[in-house]
């Protein structure tokens, strides 16, 4: 007896409301659908599930693509249609739901008008009610928030400056190590600069006027920088360039210059921090001259314990004098990876666009297979999830960016195009946002300073123009932070103000 008047209860509540006109009784933000939801649920099957591919820590690209692909636990698509869905405030106007439909049993695809995109600062929440014909799950609706980022200052840097060799720390704030004012003239300053509360603060200087350091972080948190030029610009005897290496304590506040120098000495070299405690250094120039032998082939070992450095064999060697080059210490496989670099300075230089690796046990040099369809130097690469390395960003030839955005993946042995960015940029900042979501920011645009961020979404393989900079910059710097990427510095800019693009 008990049962059956649980039984017509039920049947009641049900009965009662399917009738009424143009209402969806499983809408979750009314009282009563809310309860009808419930009751149609118990003991008529499984919780259907609704997910996209973004994580809080992604830019949701619907807004460029004008769509949003959604995933279904179960195979109910053809359930849902666009009065499902709904826009949160105060942006009904600005993304409109323009239709909805399956990609498959269990997938969704919503199209979007994006009438507005300036501003967006609140959060965008999409809205999914349950379709009034879906019968044998269990699905209460679901809310997606998303939020964008947005730019703003935030605190500054001791003084205005670019080409700052820069280094993230390991509790998150940003060592900057020299670089050069806007009247052109080289610094010994170094500095921290704090994300969490904007302002910087003054370690001792170094002891020379320097720019375009090396920098690399040990596990200790210390932080080594060597080498760099004393002047902007091409250097006119070898004494403009640094053989110095120097210890930053960021814990202490030291800066301590070491009591040896490196076998030559280098700008546009790399250095690597082994596991051991000790330093790889890698090509670079070293000595005044426009031809390829003034350019270092070589690598050197450097012992912060024993403080010696010396010329590793010739089994090392790269077939080339590379500068301008960028390395990848991977240190699961015991291996240094190069990308990118150039020969010599001026029209006539040879672009690598080869990737090489050094063992760091043997430290024997290999070419791996695959190679990119052009050459460039001052590349920048982001290691993906699935183990592409993307490269953006660099030169093709005297003063000339390119816009190429391309992948290699060694498990292929290949190489691939992925597009290009808007415009050609020399001096960009380039920056990872989220697992598969790269940013551009600024550079120089043939003949003039940019202000446009950009987003390169590897999920995607696309690249979207997003927003604007608070200020057009170049020479800069672009790092993630805890508070979004922080961008800084420029080569002729007399604003020390840091801006950030990040959604707090």
């Amino acid at each position: 007896m008990r049962f059956g008047f649980k039984f017509l209860f039920f049947f009641l509540v049900i009965h009662c409301n399917v009738n009424a006109p143009k209402e969806n009784i499983f809408d979750p933000k009314s009282l009563l659908g809310g309860s009808a939801a419930v009751l149609f649920g118990i003991g008529f099957g499984t919780d259907l599930k609704i997910t996209t591919r973004y994580l809080e820590s992604d830019y949701p690209t619907f807004v460029k693509t004008e769509y949003l692909d959604l995933n279904l636990s179960e195979p109910v698509s053809i359930y849902f249609s666009k009065s499902d869905f709904q826009i949160s405030d105060p942006y009904k106007s600005d993304l409109i739901v323009r239709d909805v439909y399956s990609l498959s049993d269990t997938k969704l695809r919503v199209l979007f008008s994006v009438s507005s995109r300036s501003e967006w600062r609140d959060p965008v929440s999409i809205l999914i009610t349950r379709p009034k014909d879906l019968k044998g799950y269990d699905f209460y609706g679901k809310e997606f928030t998303f939020r964008f980022p947005y730019p703003r200052f935030f605190g500054s840097i001791s003084e205005a400056k670019g080409y700052i060799t820069t280094e993230k720390l390991l509790d998150g704030r940003i060592l900057l190590v020299g670089g050069v004012n806007p009247s052109g003239s080289t610094l010994s300053t170094v500095e921290i600069w704090n994300p969490e509360t904007g302002l910087t603060e003054l370690l001792p200087p170094l002891n020379q006027n320097l720019m375009g350091l090396s920098i690399c972080r040990l596990n200790s948190g210390k932080v080594v920088v060597s080498g760099g030029k004393s002047k902007l610009g091409n250097p006119t005897a070898d004494s403009d360039l640094s053989d110095r290496i120097y210890m930053i304590d960021t814990t202490n506040r030291t800066v301590d210059e070491l009591p040896f120098v490196m076998q030559k000495r280098r700008i546009g070299h790399t250095m690597v921090c082994l596991n051991n405690g000790d330093v790889l250094v890698s090509g670079g120039q070293f000595k005044v001259g426009n031809e390829p032998d003034a350019i270092a082939n070589d690598h050197e070992y450097i012992s912060l314990s024993e403080f010696t450095s010396s010329i590793i064999g010739a089994a090392s060697d790269f077939s080339i004098g590379i500068h301008f080059h960028r390395a990848e210490y991977d240190e699961a496989n015991t291996r240094v990876l190069y990308f990118g670099g150039r020969d010599r300075l001026d029209q006539f230089a040879l672009f690598s666009n080869r990737v090489y690796s050094i063992d760091t046990s043997s430290f024997t040099l290999k070419t791996l297979s695959g190679s990119f369809p052009a050459g460039r130097s001052n590349v920048t690469y982001v290691k993906m999830p699935n183990s592409d390395y993307v490269i953006f960003g660099g030169n093709i030839r005297e003063a000339t960016g390119s816009k190429s955005i391309e992948s290699w993946n060694e498990r292929n042995a290949a190489t691939y195009s992925l597009g290009f960015a808007s415009r050609f940029k020399n001096g960009s900042g380039i920056s990872k946002f989220s697992d598969e979501q790269v940013f551009f920011t600024g550079g120089v645009d043939t003949y003039y300073k940019s202000g446009i961020l950009e987003l390169y979404d590897h999920f995607e393989r696309k690249n979207f123009i997003v927003d604007t900079m608070m200020l057009p910059r170049s020479d800069h710097s672009a790092i993630l932070t805890s508070k979004g990427i922080a961008i800084f510095g420029d080569s002729a800019l007399t604003d020390a103000r840091v801006e950030i693009y990040g959604k707090d």
